[in-house]
C-alpha cells in the first residue's frame, strides 16, 4: 500500500450524533444503584426531611430527581434543594408554605450515563403539618367484679401518627404496654388500658393516657378520668370491641394479634388458626405465646400466614373475630444475564428471576423498563424479555420491577451492549468512462459497530490535494457513515482506479472502480514507497488516459519481473512477496502506451524498512508497598528510526505515579518505579514503533496491599429481641478476607469463628447481622481482616444488649400442703440495678410489716436478681395468683407465681377429645375446680369398647396438669375406645370422670390381599381372585378392591387398575378381566382400599390367556406360475401380536376359477405347511386360481387372507372333442369339429389333415391350417368314389396338441341326409335366448322333437323353427329345459342330433334352523335347496332384535353353518337367510323368532336380602337373582309403615350400581319400615316390596307388637301383583296354542309327503328338502356313552337336557346370586315346519345349583331372627329396553365351546 506523507482531508460535516461516533470501549459500565431511596417518606414541617440516592457505574453515573411525569425536581429555594451526591432535601417549613406538589408527591430518581439510564422505585413523599391535638379517654365498660376497657380516643386527622406509650396511675404511677398485664392492669400494644376485677376501692382511683406524636415526638396527655363502677353483676355475654383485623409484618419480625372482648365474668380467650382443611387451635411453643386477648409471633415465617380466629367465652355466651396475619417476605429480583452483548441483527433475551429465600416465586406483577422508560408489553413473555433485530437504539440499561400487591417495588437491571461488527458497504460506486470537463461524484456508505472510518485512495495513492478534490463525510442517525468525493471539473489526469476503504477494530472492507477520461496517456507522480521487510509489496501504477494498450515496469534499465518474487499483474500492478531489504530497494520505472503508439513514464523510489521487535520482559513476583522495581524494554531487531514508550493499562505514564523511565539508548528504555504503592497495580506495555510497523508487550505489575479499614467496627448496644448490623469493611491487594469471631469468656480469651445460623447473618460487605438479639448473644466481638499480606488487622468490639427484666417463663405453679410453708421464687434477669415487688390478685402489694405471715428475700445473681418469698402456715384463704414484679431503666416484667394449697381432688370435667386420628386420641378436660385441689398427675384410662369382649382398662399417667390434655396413641384404627381420667394427688385419687366413647379414624389398609391367584378363562379373560387381607390389617371397613394388571412383556412400569366393590366385611372376591391381549403373559397386583385410600399392592402373580386363532391372515401373500400345473405361493407370517399363540403352520385353500353348470365335486383343496412357501402342482393347465393361505395354531385356523387369483402357464391342447365328415357332393366334402374340451390355452389355430387312401395304398397326405374361429371346412375337387381321411389338431402359441379320432369318408355320387352340427349339453340363464343348430346336407326334411314329443311351428310359445334348420327358444324358463333331438331324412339316408337344454335359475329359499342359544349367541344350521342348475356363490343372512333395526351379514358360498354373536341377553331376535347364484338371489327362508338365553331378575329372600340393625339396614345386593342376564342396576326406595298410606318414600338412590353390599343408615330404632327395590337388566324390571323392623336403641330385638304389625301388613304376593299374574295367564294360553300348531303341522307334513314323491323331475332336490336332520355345536364325545339319536322319530322336537355338573368343561358361575341353569334343547326339522311351525323355547327349568364357594358368615346378622323381622312382597315385569351393550363379571361361557349339545 502506498502511504502519503501529506494527506489533506476535507470534512463536510453535515449531521453529528455523538452517541454513535462516540468509540466503543471495554470497560464501560452503566449505571447501578448503590443506594435506592426507600418507597415512602414521612416527616414533619418542623424538622424537614431528604431523600438519599447514590449510584454506581463507568463512567460515574449524575444523579437526577424527577417527578411521576417525567418533569425534572428543580431547586426551590428555601423549599427543596438537590445536593451534588445526589440528595434530595426538603427543607422545613411553614405551615403557610406547603404546597402539595413538593411535599406530597411522588418522586423518582435517574442514574445516567453515557451507557444508559435507570429509574428507581416511586417514593411517595408525605410532610405533615404538626397541629395541635388533645386526647380524651373513654370508658368502655366499668361493672364489678368484670374488667374495665379505657380507650385512648386521638382525633383522626393525626390518629394514624399518634400511638398511646403509657398510661398513668395517679399519682405517679406509670403503665407501660406490655404483652402480660400484672395481673391488675394491663396496657395492650395497641394502647387499651384492661383494669380486672373491678372493685369499690377502683371507682376513686383516676388515669391518664400519654400519647406521642411519631414524626414530631411531642407527648400529648389527657386530663384524667375516674372509673365509675356498675354495680350491676349479673351475667354479660362477651363482644369483641377491638380486634386487629388485618396485621401486616415482614418476614423475621414479631406479630402481635389483639382481640379485646367485654363481658362479666371476664372472658376467656381461645385461638384457632384457619390455614388448613379446618380451625386448629394454637398451642404455646418456643414462637408463639398465648396471653388472653394478645396472640404473640416471635421471628414470623411466611407460614404463619393466614386467618386466625380469637373466641372469647364465659357462662354467658361466646364472641369471635378473625383477624388476618401476613408476612411480607422478602423478594429478591435478578436479570439473567445482567450484561448481554449481542450483535446488531441478532436477538436479545432477558429473563426476570424472582425469588425469595432462594426459592422461585410466582408470577407476579412484572414491568420491564427501557432506559428509564417502560416498554409495551408486547415485547414480554410472562417473565421474560424479547429484543428482536438488535439495532444501535436497544443498547442501553434495562430494568425488571416487580410490583407486590401490598405496593413495595423490586428492581434489577441488567445491561444490553453491541458486539463489535466489521464494516458492511451499504452503498458504494460503479465504474464510468467520461470525456474531460465534466463533474463527477464518487459515494460510498458503511455500516457496523464501532462506527467505521472511511478513506479514499486513486490508484493506491492518497487523493490529489487540489482545489477541484472536495472529500464529504457524515453520519445518519442509524449510525451509517456516508462518505463522498467530488471533482468540479474532471480532467485526463484524474482517471484511474478509485477506492473507498472502511475500517474500524472489527475489520475493514473496501470497493474499488475505474473513472476512465478519455486522453492520452499520464503517469501522475509517484511518491516514496516505504515497504515492510518479509510482506507483499504492491506497486500500482498511476496512469491515466483512455484507452490504454499496455503497461510496463522496469528497474535499472531490465524489464521486469525479473525474479520468481516479482509478478506484474494483468491490471498492469507490480507485486513483490515477500520483500526483501537488500535485493528490493531502488528505483522503479512504469511506462504505459496507447494504440497509437502515444507513451508516457514515471519513476519512484522504494525503500525497505524492517519492523521492530521486543524482547519479553517481566515483573518480579512478590512486591509489597514500600519496595522498589525496576524492568528494561529492549528492541532485539527493526530499523530506525525507533521510538520506545510506555503505557499504564493502556494510557500514558501519568505524572503522579512517580514512576521514572529512562533511555538506555535508542534500542532500550529502563522503567524504574522507586516505591511501589497500591496505585502502581496493573498493566504496563512497551510501545515500540518504526515507520514500518508499531509493537506492543505487556506486563502485570501486581502490587500486595496488606488490609486497611474502610469501616471500623466500633463497640454497639442493643435492645432486646432488637436486630442489629455490625459493620466491618477492609481493602487491600488482594482483597481481603472478613472473619467474625466471638469471645468465649473475658475480653482476652479465647475466641470462636460466628458461622451462619438463624438469626446470625454474614453478608458480603463483611457486616454481621445479629437478628432478635438475646443476652447469650452480650459480649466481644473479633472483626479480621487478612489477605495473607502481614499479620492482618483486627478490632475487638463490644455488644452491650440492653435488657429490659425479663423471667425465663411467664408463670409458674407452687403446690404446698395446707399448713406447711409455701416458698415462692422468682428469677429474673436483666440489666441491674432491679427493683423486685411482690403482689397479690395483681394490686396489693406484699409487705411484711403488715403481714405476718410474709417473709421477702432477695440476692443478686450474675444475670439479675433472685427473689424469694415465703408464706407460713397456708391454708385455702392463700390459694391464688401472686406476681413477681421486676423493673430497671428499660422497662419492667412480671412472672405469675400461682400458689395452690394441696387438698383431696375432685374427678376432671368435661372430659372431650380434641383430635382424633387412627392411632391416636388426644384428650382433654377441666378440673371441677380451679386452685383447690392438690393433682399430682392425671391417670388417662381406656379400653376397647366391645360389647361382647370387656377388656381390662389400660393407664397411662399426665404429670402436666396445667395442659389438661393427653395423646394416647398406638390405638387401632377404625376401633371404638372408652376413655376416662383420674385426677391423683398427696390425698390420693378421685374417682373416675364420665366415660368418653370415641371411634378412631380408619387407616389405610396395612396389609395386601392374600391367595391371589389368576387362571385363564379363554384367550382373552382372566378370572382373579384373592382372599381379603388380614382383620387386624384392615384399619376399616373394606370398600373394595384395585386390580392392576399388565403385560408381562412390557416395559411401562404402571398397572391398569379396575376397582371392585367390596363387601365391607372382607369377604373373599374375584374379577374377570376381558379383553386382553390373546395369549399374552400378564401380571396381575391386588389392593385393597376402604374410605381412606388404598392398602399395599400384593405381591404380583402371572397368568397367561389361553391360546387362540391368529386374528389376522398372512401377509404379502405372493403368487407365481412355474408351469402349465403347477403355481409357487409365498407369504410373510402375520404380526407377532396377532398370532396368538405358537403358530403350527400354514394351510393354503385355493380352487380353480371354472364355470361349471354343477360341479360334480367340489375342487376347493387345502394343503398344509409349515414353511413360508409351496409350490402347488397338479392342477388344471391355463386355468385361473384363486388362492388364500391362513396360519394355524393348535386352537384351530386363523383368518384366512383375501383371495389372490393365479394363472397356470398355456401348454399345448387336448385333441379336438370330436370331428365329422359327411358327403356334401360327388366331388365335395364337408368336414366339421368340435373344439377340445381342455384347450390348455388359447387356440390360435387348427390343421386339418387329409390322406387319400386307395385301398391299403396312401396316395396323397395333406396338410392344411385354418383360423381359431372356424369349425368346418369344405374339401372339394376331390376324386369320386375316393376314400379320404381327415384329423384334426387344435395348436396353441406352446405348440400342437394332440390329433382328433381320423374320420374317412368316401365320395359318392348319392348325398344321404347327415347333420353336421354336433349336440350335448346347452346351458342358458332363464329368460335369454337359445338356439339350438341342426346344419345338415342332402337337403333333409328336418323334425324337432323334445323329450320324444314332436315340435310343430307355433306349438311352443316361445319357440321358433327356422328355414336353417335352427330351433330358436326365447324368454327361456326352468321348464323350457330338456332334451331337443333334431332328426333329418332325405330318402337316401336319415340322422339324429339331440341338445340337452338346461336353464338356470335363482335358487330357492334354504332351510334355516337353530341348533342352539346362549345369552349373547344363536349358533344355526341351513341346508341348500334347489340351486338352480347354477353353483351357490353365497348366503346373506337377515337378523334383527325386536322393534330393531335389520343388519345383513354375507356368507361364504361354503358354508352350512354360523354362529351370531354379541347379542343382547333375554331378547327375541328374527332371523332369515336367503341364497344367491350367477342368476340371482333366492327368497328368504321362514322368519326364525329366537330368544337369547336369560330372564329377566328374579326375587331374593327376604332373610337372605336384608339384615336390619338399630339406626341401619344392611342390602345384601349380591344375593338378588339376575336369572342369567347381568343386573344393571337397582333403585331403592323406603318409608315408615304408618297409619297415612300416602306416606312420602325416601330415595335412597336411583341409579345404584350393583355391588355387594349397600348400608341404609339414619333409621329410628324400633321401628316398622317397607323397602321398595327394583332390579333392572336388558331382560327386564323385577320390583319387590319388603317390610322389616329395626332393633332396639340397645341393640335387642323389637317388640312382638311391632314384629306382627309388620306380618299382619303383608299381602299374598302373586295376586297383589298384576305384572305377575298376566304374564302367567300368558303363559298357559301360549301352551294351548303350540298344542294345536304341532297338530296341524305334522298333518301338513303328511301331505306334502304325498305331493313330492309325484313329481318326477324334482325327485333329487325335493328329497333333500324331505330329509330329517340335526346338527350340534361341536362332535365330541359325550358322557356316559350316550349318543346321539340318528333319526328324528328318536327324539321328541321340545326335549331338553341338563349338563352334568360333573364335565370338565363347564365353568362355575362367579357372582353373589344363585347360579343359573343353563339348558340345551335338540330339535328337528322339515320343510312345513320351517315355514310356519317353530316354536318359542321352553321355559328355563326352575332346578337350581349352589354356588361352589361357601357364603362368608356376616357378624351383624346373628343378633336376631331375620325370619321374624322381614317379609317380602315381589313383582316382575319383561320389559325389554334398547340395546344395552353392557360387561358382566358372570362367568357363563364355555371356554373351549366343546359342547356337544344343541340349543332350542
Amino acid at each position: 500500500m502506498w502511504i502519503s506523507s501529506r494527506f489533506f482531508v476535507i470534512f463536510l460535516l453535515l449531521h453529528l450524533d455523538t452517541t454513535c461516533s462516540e468509540p466503543f470501549e471495554a470497560h464501560l459500565r452503566g449505571p447501578g444503584f448503590v443506594m435506592e431511596p426507600p418507597g415512602r417518606v414521612e416527616f414533619s414541617n418542623s424538622s424537614g426531611g431528604w431523600l438519599d440516592c447514590s449510584a454506581s457505574g463507568s463512567p460515574q453515573p449524575t444523579v437526577d430527581w424527577v417527578h411521576a411525569d417525567g418533569s425534572a425536581v428543580t431547586e426551590i429555594h428555601g423549599v427543596r434543594r438537590v445536593l451534588r451526591n445526589g440528595t434530595l432535601v426538603l427543607m422545613p417549613f411553614a405551615a403557610a408554605a406547603y404546597h402539595q406538589d413538593v411535599h406530597n408527591t411522588i418522586y423518582r430518581c435517574i442514574a445516567s450515563n453515557s451507557v444508559g439510564r435507570i429509574v428507581s422505585r416511586d417514593v411517595q413523599v408525605r410532610a405533615v403539618v404538626a397541629q395541635a391535638y388533645k386526647v380524651d379517654v373513654e370508658v368502655l365498660s366499668a361493672s364489678r367484679g368484670c374488667t374495665a376497657i379505657l380507650r385512648c380516643v386521638v382525633p383522626t386527622f393525626v390518629k394514624e401518627l399518634v400511638r398511646v406509650v403509657s398510661w398513668v396511675h395517679e399519682p405517679a404511677i406509670y403503665i407501660y404496654p406490655s404483652l402480660q398485664g400484672d395481673g391488675k392492669f394491663h396496657l395492650l400494644p395497641t394502647g387499651e388500658l384492661l383494669i380486672h376485677n373491678l372493685q369499690e376501692s377502683d371507682e376513686s382511683q383516676s388515669f391518664r393516657c400519654r400519647s406521642m406524636h411519631r414524626l414530631t415526638r411531642q407527648v400529648v396527655v389527657s386530663s384524667p378520668t375516674r372509673l365509675r363502677i356498675n354495680s350491676h353483676r349479673g351475667i354479660i355475654s362477651p363482644s369483641v370491641v377491638e380486634h386487629t383485623a388485618h396485621v401486616q409484618v415482614s418476614q423475621d419480625e414479631g406479630a402481635v394479634l389483639l382481640c379485646v372482648a367485654q363481658g362479666c365474668p371476664s372472658p376467656e380467650y381461645s385461638w384457632f388458626t384457619h390455614n388448613g382443611a379446618g380451625p386448629l387451635p394454637v398451642l404455646s411453643g418456643p414462637r408463639v405465646r398465648l396471653l388472653g386477648p394478645i396472640l404473640a409471633i416471635e421471628a414470623v415465617t411466611g407460614e404463619d400466614s393466614g386467618v386466625y380466629k380469637c373466641t372469647a367465652g364465659n357462662v354467658g355466651g361466646e364472641a369471635s373475630a378473625e383477624l388476618r396475619l401476613t408476612v411480607a417476605t422478602p423478594i429478591q429480583v435478578e436479570i439473567s444475564p445482567n450484561v448481554l452483548s449481542v450483535h446488531m441483527g441478532g436477538t436479545a433475551e432477558f429473563r426476570c428471576l424472582v425469588t425469595s429465600n432462594g426459592s422461585p416465586v410466582g408470577m407476579q406483577n412484572i414491568l420491564w423498563y427501557k432506559d428509564g422508560r417502560q416498554l409495551p408489553s408486547s415485547g414480554r413473555v410472562e417473565d421474560t424479555l424479547v429484543v428482536p433485530r438488535v439495532s444501535r437504539e436497544n443498547r442501553g440499561m434495562y430494568q425488571c420491577v416487580v410490583r407486590r400487591p401490598e405496593g413495595d417495588t423490586f428492581q434489577a437491571t441488567a445491561e444490553l451492549q453491541l458486539g463489535d461488527a466489521p464494516p458492511v458497504l451499504l452503498y458504494s460506486f460503479i465504474e464510468q468512462t467520461l470525456q474531460p470537463g465534466p463533474a463527477v461524484s464518487l459515494k460510498c456508505s458503511a455500516a457496523g459497530n464501532p462506527t467505521p472510518q472511511i478513506s479514499w485512495t486513486l490508484d493506491g495513492f492518497p487523493l490529489p490535494s487540489n482545489g477541484r478534490f472536495m472529500i464529504g463525510q457524515y453520519i445518519t442517525v442509524h449510525g451509517d457513515v456516508i462518505s463522498h468525493v467530488n471533482i468540479s471539473h474532471v480532467m485526463v489526469e484524474d482517471g484511474g482506479e478509485y477506492a473507498c476503504i472502511a475500517e474500524n477494530r472489527a475489520g475493514r472492507v473496501q470497493h474499488a472502480a475505474r473513472l476512465n477520461i478519455y486522453g492520452l496517456p499520464y503517469i501522475r507522480l509517484i511518491p516514496k514507497v516505504t515497504a515492510v521487510s518479509g510482506e507483499t509489496l504492491n506497486l500500482k501504477c498511476p496512469v491515466a488516459g483512455y484507452p490504454i494498450e499496455e503497461i510496463h515496469w522496469e528497474r535499472g534499465g531490465r524489464e521486469l519481473p525479473d525474479d520468481i518474487r516479482q509478478r506484474v499483474q494483468p491490471d498492469g500492478s507490480l507485486t513483490i512477496s515477500p520483500v526483501q531489504k537488500n535485493s528490493d530497494s531502488g528505483v522503479y520505472t512504469c511506462w504505459a502506451r496507447n494504440k497509437q503508439g502515444h507513451s508516457a513514464r514515471r519513476s519512484g523510489e522504494v525503500t525497505v524498512i524492517v519492523p521492530p521487535s521486543i524482547e519479553p520482559f517481566a515483573f518480579q513476583e512478590g512486591l509489597a508497598e514500600g519496595m522498589r522495581t525496576r524492568t528494561v524494554c529492549g528492541v532485539s531487531r527493526g530499523d530506525p528510526p525507533l521510538k520506545l514508550i510506555w503505557l499504564k493499562d493502556g494510557d500514558p505514564l501519568p505524572d503522579l505515579l512517580g514512576a521514572n523511565v529512562t533511555m538506555l539508548d535508542q534500542y532500550s528504555s529502563l522503567l524504574s518505579i522507586p516505591s511501589l504503592s497500591a496505585t502502581h497495580s496493573g498493566e504496563y506495555t512497551c510501545v515500540a514503533k518504526n515507520p514500518a510497523a508499531e509493537i506492543k508487550y505487556t506486563a502485570l505489575l501486581q502490587v500486595k496491599v496488606p488490609p486497611r479499614w474502610i469501616v471500623e467496627p466500633v463497640d454497639a448496644n442493643v435492645e432486646r429481641n432488637r436486630h442489629i448490623m455490625l459493620h466491618c469493611q477492609a481493602q487491600g491487594v488482594p482483597t481481603p478476607s472478613i472473619v467474625w469471631k466471638k469471645a468465649t469468656g473475658s475480653k482476652s480469651g479465647e475466641y470462636e469463628e460466628v458461622r451462619e445460623r438463624p438469626f446470625t447473618k454474614l453478608l458480603g460487605n463483611g457486616s454481621l447481622l445479629l437478628q432478635h438479639v438475646k443476652e447469650d448473644r452480650e459480649g466481644f466481638y473479633l472483626c479480621q481482616a487478612n489477605n495473607g499480606i502481614g499479620t492482618g488487622i483486627g478490632k475487638v468490639i463490644q455488644l452491650k444488649v440492653n435488657s429490659s427484666p425479663y423471667f425465663s417463663s411467664t408463670s409458674r405453679s407452687v403446690m404446698v400442703k395446707k399448713g406447711d410453708t409455701a416458698l415462692l421464687q422468682c428469677a429474673v434477669s436483666g440489666d441491674k440495678p432491679i427493683n423486685i415487688v411482690w403482689l397479690r390478685s395483681g394490686k396489693n402489694t406484699l409487705n411484711p410489716s403488715t403481714n405476718y405471715k410474709i417473709s421477702v428475700k432477695q440476692e443478686a445473681t450474675p444475670d439479675g436478681v433472685s427473689a424469694e418469698l415465703q408464706i407460713r402456715t397456708v391454708d385455702a384463704t392463700d390459694s391464688g395468683p401472686y406476681f413477681c414484679r421486676a423493673s430497671n431503666l428499660y422497662g419492667n416484667d412480671q412472672q405469675l407465681v400461682q400458689l395452690q394449697v394441696q387438698e383431696p381432688p375432685l374427678p376432671p370435667s368435661v372430659l372431650e377429645a380434641a383430635m382424633i386420628s387412627s392411632r391416636s386420641v388426644n384428650i382433654k378436660w377441666q378440673p371441677k375446680t380451679m386452685g383447690t385441689g392438690d393433682v399430682t398427675k392425671y391417670l388417662v384410662e381406656f379400653r376397647e369398647s366391645d360389647p361382647l369382649f370387656v377388656e381390662q382398662w389400660q393407664q397411662i399417667e399426665v404429670k402436666d396438669p396445667p395442659m389438661f390434655n393427653a395423646m394416647i396413641e398406638n390405638l387401632k384404627p377404625a376401633t371404638r375406645y372408652a376413655f376416662r381420667v383420674i385426677a391423683e394427688g398427696s390425698a390420693g385419687r378421685s374417682a373416675p370422670s364420665q366415660e368418653l366413647i370415641v371411634r378412631t379414624e380408619p387407616q389405610r389398609p396395612a396389609g395386601p390381599p392374600l391367595s391371589l391367584s389368576a387362571r385363564p378363562l379363554s384367550s382373552t379373560e382372566l378370572l382373579i381372585s384373592w382372599v381379603a387381607p388380614l382383620p387386624e390389617l384392615r384399619h376399616g371397613d373394606i370398600q373394595g378392591y384395585n386390580v392392576g394388571y399388565k403385560l408381562s412383556s412390557s416395559g411401562n412400569t404402571a398397572y391398569n387398575f379396575t376397582s371392585v366393590a367390596g363387601d365391607y366385611d372382607g369377604g373373599n372376591g374375584e374379577l374377570l378381566l376381558s379383553g386382553l391381549a390373546k395369549f399374552a403373559r400378564y401380571n396381575v397386583v391386588v389392593q385393597a382400599f376402604n374410605q381412606v385410600g388404598p392398602g399395599p399392592l400384593s405381591e404380583p402373580t402371572g397368568a397367561q390367556t389361553m391360546e387362540d386363532v391368529p386374528s389376522r391372515p398372512p401377509e404379502d401373500v405372493r403368487c407365481a406360475a412355474l408351469s402349465s400345473q403347477s403355481l409357487q405361493v409365498s407369504w410373510q407370517p402375520p404380526p407377532i401380536y396377532h398370532t396368538n399363540g405358537l403358530l403350527q403352520g400354514y394351510k393354503l385353500v385355493f380352487e380353480p376359477i371354472i364355470d361349471d353348470i354343477q360341479p360334480s365335486k367340489d375342487e376347493v383343496e387345502s394343503r398344509k405347511t409349515t414353511a413360508l412357501t409351496m409350490v402347488l402342482t397338479g392342477l388344471r393347465k391355463y386355468t385361473n386360481y384363486s388362492i388364500q393361505v391362513l396360519a394355524h395354531t393348535r386352537m384351530g385356523d386363523g383368518v384366512v387372507s383375501k383371495p389372490l387369483f393365479c394363472h397356470s402357464e398355456e401348454d399345448v391342447p387336448e385333441a379336438p372333442a370330436d370331428i365329422k365328415v359327411v358327403s356334401s357332393s360327388s366331388q365335395s366334402l364337408y368336414i366339421s369339429w368340435l373344439p377340445p374340451n381342455e384347450p390348455n390355452g388359447v387356440i390360435t389355430k387348427y390343421s386339418l389333415y387329409t390322406r387319400v387312401v386307395n385301398g391299403r395304398e396312401e396316395l396323397n397326405n395333406e396338410k392344411r391350417s385354418l383360423p381359431s374361429q372356424q369349425a368346418y371346412y369344405e374339401a372339394k375337387g376331390l376324386h369320386p368314389h375316393m376314400e379320404y381321411q381327415f384329423w384334426v389338431t387344435a395348436s396353441t402359441r406352446v405348440g400342437e396338441g394332440k390329433s382328433s379320432r381320423v374320420s374317412s369318408q368316401i365320395t359318392t355320387n348319392r348325398v344321404p341326409a347327415r347333420i353336421i352340427s354336433f349336440g350335448g349339453s346347452v346351458v342358458r340363464p332363464w329368460r335369454s335366448t337359445v338356439t339350438l343348430p341342426c346344419t345338415a346336407v342332402g337337403k333333409p326334411k328336418r323334425e324337432w322333437f323334445k323329450s320324444d314329443v314332436a315340435l310343430r311351428q307355433g306349438g311352443m310359445h316361445n319357440s321358433q323353427l327356422l328355414d336353417s334348420g335352427d330351433l330358436i327358444i326365447s324368454s327361456l324358463q326352468l321348464a323350457d329345459g330338456g332334451n331337443y333331438s333334431c332328426q333329418v331324412d332325405n330318402g337316401i339316408g336319415t340322422d339324429r342330433l339331440t341338445h340337452t337344454l338346461m336353464v338356470q335359475v335363482p335358487p330357492t329359499a334354504p332351510v334355516l334352523y337353530v341348533t342352539s342359544a346362549t345369552s349373547s349367541s344363536i349358533l344355526m344350521h341351513w341346508k341348500c335347496g334347489f340351486t338352480g342348475n347354477a353353483p351357490i356363490t353365497g348366503y346373506t343372512l337377515f337378523y334383527r332384535r325386536t322393534n330393531g333395526n335389520t343388519d345383513e351379514m354375507q356368507l361364504s358360498r361354503h358354508a352350512s353353518s354360523h354362529e351370531l354373536k354379541g347379542l343382547v341377553c333375554g331378547s327375541t331376535y328374527q332371523i332369515h337367510l336367503s341364497a344367491q347364484n350367477k342368476v340371482g338371489t333366492s327368497p328368504t327362508s321362514t322368519m326364525l323368532h329366537v330368544r337369547t338365553q336369560g330372564q329377566s331378575p328374579g326375587h331374593p329372600a327376604s332373610t337372605a336380602l336384608l339384615a336390619p340393625n338399630s339406626t341401619s339396614l344392611l342390602v345384601r345386593l349380591h344375593s338378588w337373582p339376575d336369572n342369567g342376564c347381568p343386573l344393571l342396576y337397582f333403585v331403592l326406595q323406603y318409608r315408615a309403615v304408618t297409619e297415612d298410606p300416602d306416606a312420602e318414600w325416601v330415595l335412597v338412590s336411583n341409579a345404584l350400581k350393583p355391588q355387594r353390599r349397600i348400608v341404609v343408615n339414619n333409621l329410628t330404632p324400633s321401628t316398622l319400615y317397607q323397602l321398595r327395590m327394583e332390579a333392572h337388566n336388558v331382560a327386564g324390571i323385577s320390583q319387590a316390596d319388603f317390610t322389616f323392623v329395626t332393633l332396639t336403641k340397645d341393640g335387642d330385638p323389637p317388640p312382638p307388637e311391632i314384629v306382627h304389625r309388620g306380618h299382619r301388613g303383608q299381602t299374598t304376593v302373586i295376586f297383589a301383583n298384576m305384572n305377575l299374574l298376566i304374564p302367567s295367564i300368558a303363559a298357559v294360553s301360549g301352551m294351548f296354542c303350540t298344542i294345536i300348531m304341532v297338530i296341524v303341522c305334522y298333518r301338513h307334513k303328511q301331505a306334502n309327503h304325498i305331493q313330492k314323491e309325484s313329481l318326477e323331475n324334482r325327485a333329487n332336490s325335493e328329497a333333500a328338502q324331505r330329509e330329517r336332520y340335526y346338527a350340534t355345536i361341536h362332535k365330541v364325545s359325550m358322557q356316559n356313552n350316550d349318543k346321539i339319536p340318528e333319526t328324528s322319530e328318536d327324539i321328541s322336537p321340545y326335549a331338553t337336557f341338563q349338563l352334568s355338573e360333573a364335565g370338565g368343561n363347564m365353568s362355575q358361575p362367579h357372582h353373589g346370586g344363585p347360579a343359573n341353569t343353563l339348558l340345551h334343547s335338540f330339535m328337528y326339522h322339515e320343510r312345513a315346519l320351517a315355514e310356519g311351525c317353530s316354536s318359542p323355547p321352553p321355559a328355563a327349568s326352575k332346578n337350581r345349583r349352589r354356588h361352589s364357594r361357601k357364603t362368608e358368615p356376616e357378624s351383624e346378622e346373628s343378633e336376631s331372627d331375620q325370619d321374624q323381622l322381614t317379609s317380602s312382597r315381589t313383582e316382575s315385569s319383561n320389559q325389554h329396553e334398547g340395546k344395552i351393550k353392557h360387561n358382566s363379571r358372570l362367568i357363563q361361557h364355555f371356554p373351549n365351546h366343546n359342547i356337544s349339545i344343541t340349543y332350542l
